[in-house]
């Protein structure tokens, strides 16, 4: 009999929305700093909207830039630093084109006659990039969003839009770009109404995007007179329930009319929900009596995001695993806000924590005098047993802490002579056979620097390790020990993937490096993985820019095999999340990954026919959104308890494990709202996802 024809695929459905993690706020005029010190330490706003604006460029007229752009008095700019040092993450947003098809965005958004076209674009970006070069050089590398005005009708599919998504497609080419002279790369973002953006996404999976989608609104208005906290409460302003209940929402990338990839869900970094137009703090309201430094100020706009700093956006907590125990243990950085108040006060900075199942601790020592930079990456050597944990300080100077019988010892590791770190941080390390450390970093300049120290000895100076090569300056680094030799994975200025290495009895750290990927099939500032199942075999890992993890591997004899993806096209990741990858056996390597619909996965790796193969991912249980009835809560002295309702953080860690009982363990950031924390599950058994306490 034949067979009844098979019904049409339903149309792809967005993921669920998901709760955000901290509130800020933005408006168009700096506040003195004396004001945000006040406002953080008596708020839970935790980030603030900064402008970038500037003089027109030299040769060109006021009127190639918008009124906005080259504002004098907006003072964001030369509050920067005092912003930033008072706790405050930043989210920058630059003032460009809007469509003059609407009656939406304001005038002085609208481009003169003759345009917008890409040669304007890159103007723009390039105003962007010579502010932060004049003004604020150590936020060289930071997204910046470019804001649209515009509503949610804004069509950039359409004819009439083709000239502005032109223009800011190609603001987006130039703003990667070092240079010209001192102008740093920054990472572009965008400011509107999220559905406008599948177009550009379309092109950039890897764009950072701020929501715009507004909760509450006076009759008539996109505006309101009703704040999102307690005007009643005496000494406090937070922002959230009941007064407000924001969620963020993913935007569904689709294939244009015609097309047949897959779509998948783009997770803002933040979003801006309310335009308040009455006072922070409100007129008489108790607050201004008993903080009479914070005056009220007007207008306020509200948003939420993902993460502190969105500039630099990496999730809370920072974690690695610490395999090679009888039970998981991780290894956790949390931001520790500022104390103020003379020889007690500390700066910003990341307290790290060893947690366990049964205890913690010992926990490695940060103090203000040796901060740990806030957000900075974490890197455990070697990965099967770790006894070495690196981080970076203020400025990126690496430091190292050595576990020797149950107590941390603390070394800051020499620094670069002439050059600083790049401020998009990169770490990697590598232990020998010998115990000899190797730890890899990048400098402001886009080069790749090697340090290293013997079993017993002292740590040496930086040097140039892979020539005159240039890293992108979004480059992850991925490092690991095959044998005799440490093997290095980076990007190059032109998006490929190269190997570096140096191997013992040669000139350290050494100039050999060879391009594995000449096609740069990989996202620029995606995660790096590197791997070493046998003495013969490396292998790459990376997310692909069609969103699928990509595998390169090198067999001793035979070479390179460029990358390819793994899974099915449908099987996209999460562009902008780590992922992580452990040898379980010579035969065996395990992967774990957050998919676009922040489904945490897993991939088993094998060798076969030559070369490294790999089935379907796996998905991993969803952590549960609620406890069941019967839920008894763990006793208040014990270090974990059952994770419910935690969401893994699309701009988090993922990190693996394996205790010697021989079970893998992931751990991941996550978060709920105003909380963030460290969740575990083994990758067998029934076990259910756990919290560390």
């Amino acid at each position: 009999m034949p067979r009844p024809a098979a019904a049409p695929a339903a149309p792809p459905a967005p993921a669920p929305r998901i709760a955000p993690y901290l509130f800020g706020f933005d408006r168009a005029e700096a506040p003195p700093p004396g004001w945000l010190t006040e406002l953080f330490d008596a708020s839970n706003l935790r980030f603030a909207g900064a402008y970038v604006d500037g003089p027109p460029l030299a040769g060109h007229p006021p009127g190639s830039f918008t009124v906005s752009a080259r504002s004098p008095d907006r003072h964001w700019m030369d509050r920067l630093a005092a912003t930033a040092a008072a706790g405050w993450g930043i989210v920058f947003f630059y003032i460009g084109y809007s469509s003059s098809h609407d009656t939406s965005a304001h005038p002085s958004t609208h481009p003169p006659a003759g345009q917008p076209t890409p040669e304007r674009g890159r103007l723009h970006a390039l105003h962007i990039k010579t502010i932060i070069a004049d003004r604020n050089p150590g936020w060289a590398g930071g997204v910046v969003m470019i804001d649209n005005e515009n509503s949610v009708r804004l069509d950039l599919d359409s004819r009439a839009e083709q000239p502005l998504r032109d223009y800011y497609l190609a603001l987006c080419e130039e703003l990667v770009l070092p240079g010209p002279g001192d102008a740093p790369p920054m990472r572009p973002g965008f400011y509107l109404h999220s559905p406008v953006a599948v177009p550009l996404l379309r092109a950039r999976p890897d764009l950072f995007v701020w929501d715009v989608e507004i909760d509450v609104a006076d009759k008539g208005s996109t505006d309101t007179v009703t704040p999102p906290f307690d005007p009643a409460h005496p000494t406090r302003i937070d922002v959230g329930e009941p007064h407000t209940s924001v969620t963020l929402r993913p935007t569904l990338v689709t294939p244009p009319p015609g097309g047949t990839v897959p779509a998948w869900n783009a997770w803002p970094v933040g979003r801006q929900f309310r335009f308040y137009v009455d006072h922070m703090p409100q007129r008489g309201s108790p607050i201004t009596r008993a903080r009479r430094s914070l005056t009220p100020m007007k207008p306020v706009d509200f948003d939420c995001a993902l993460v502190r700093n969105p500039a630099f956006p990496v999730a809370e907590p920072r974690v690695t695993a610490f395999g090679g125990r009888p039970d998981p243990q991780v290894l956790r950085g949390t931001f520790a806000e500022p104390a103020r108040g003379g020889d007690t006060s500390t700066p910003p900075m990341m307290l790290l924590h060893l947690l366990g199942l049964r205890r913690p601790g010992p926990h490695p020592e940060t103090s203000p005098a040796l901060a740990v930079e806030p957000d900075a990456p974490i890197v455990a050597v070697p990965p099967e047993r770790p006894t070495v944990v690196l981080s970076q300080l203020r400025g990126g100077v690496p430091v190292e802490w050595r576990l020797q019988r149950d107590t941390w010892v603390r070394t800051v590791l020499p620094t670069l002579t002439g050059t600083g770190a790049r401020r998009i941080r990169a770490l990697a390390a590598a232990r020998q056979p010998d115990r000899s450390v190797h730890v890899l970093t990048v400098s402001s300049g886009h080069r790749l620097y090697a340090q290293r120290r013997p079993a017993d000895g002292p740590w040496s100076e930086p040097a140039p390790m892979a020539g005159d090569l240039r890293l992108h300056p979004f480059s992850s680094l991925a490092a690991t020990s095959r044998g005799r030799t440490v093997e290095v994975l980076l990007l190059d200025r032109d998006s490929r993937l190269v190997n570096a290495w140096w191997s013992r009895g040669g000139e350290w750290p050494g100039k050999a490096h060879t391009v594995v990927d000449k096609a740069a099939r990989l996202l620029p500032g995606g995660a790096l993985a590197a791997l070493a199942p046998t003495a013969y075999d490396l292998l790459a890992l990376g997310i692909g820019r069609d969103l699928r993890l990509h595998l390169a591997d090198y067999r001793a004899g035979r070479g390179w095999e460029p990358p390819r993806p793994l899974g099915l096209p449908e099987h996209c990741l999460t562009p902008h999340a780590r992922f992580a990858a452990h040898v379980v056996t010579p035969e065996l390597v395990e992967v774990c990954a957050l998919t676009h619909r922040l489904q945490p996965v897993v991939y088993r790796l094998r060798p076969g026919d030559g070369s490294w193969q790999s089935a379907d991912p796996q998905p991993l249980p969803a952590i549960p959104p609620r406890p069941p009835r019967d839920h008894r809560p763990p006793a208040q002295d014990s270090p974990v308890e059952p994770a419910y309702g935690w969401v893994p953080n699309p701009y988090g860690d993922v990190t693996l494990g394996r205790t010697t009982t021989g079970r893998s363990f992931v751990t991941l950031s996550a978060h709920i709202r105003g909380r963030a924390a460290a969740v575990s599950r083994f990758l067998d058994g029934n076990e259910e996802w756990w919290l560390h306490r």
